[in-house]
């Protein structure tokens, strides 16, 4: 039984998280439901799918290695203009950074091992990965103008909340896949 609640937002809380998007107020209202859902969805169908790629193992530093990935655990609090951050993956390296004090910090918020943290932490980071080798960049499944000005549109960019809320997805359903608890 898990003595925590998962800390990444459930898909009620992914509109929300939408909103804090800079380009969410281009996104017409009668959409966000909808791209929302297909974002969380893309992160739920990986799940399932590394979920029996993988056996259901639960051990993403073995995932991630098998899956031709470098880690590089940084011992370090990485804050940047006052946001914390826990890790980042680098595409054209193919490589997932870890700022273990960031996310020991997270972790004991949360009342979750630090182990467990970090496998939770690499989940959400593959998931970056598996958009940018297999899936296609999940922030691209609704894109808005770049500039309006009255009917004409210069350029088009995707919204970066949909990717984040896609890993949200793929994290919290693996762990759910692989622990058999669900704690919405």
């Amino acid at each position: 039984m898990v003595d925590f609640i998962l800390p990444f937002p459930s898909r009620e809380l992914a509109e929300k998280e939408l909103s804090y998007d800079p380009c969410c107020k281009k996104i017409p209202e009668k959409s966000r439901s909808i791209i929302v859902d297909r974002a969380w969805n893309t992160g739920v169908k990986a799940a399932h799918t590394v979920f029996g790629r993988f056996e259901g193992t639960y051990d993403f530093t073995r995932i991630c290695y098998k899956s031709g990935l470098k880690l590089n655990i940084k011992d370090t609090d990485y804050v940047v203009g006052g946001m914390r951050y826990f890790s980042d993956y680098i595409s054209g390296q193919k490589t997932i950074n870890i700022y273990k004090k960031s996310v020991g910090l997270w972790a004991d918020v949360n009342g979750i091992p630090p182990d467990t943290a970090i496998n939770l932490v690499l989940s959400h980071e593959y998931f970056h990965f598996l958009e940018v080798s297999e899936l296609g960049l999940t922030s691209r499944i609704f894109q808005v103008p770049i500039i309006k000005i009255g009917g004409f549109t210069i350029g088009k960019t995707g919204i970066r909340a949909l990717s984040e809320i896609g890993a949200h997805a793929f994290a919290r359903t693996y762990y759910e896949l692989a622990t058999g608890e669900g704690n919405d």
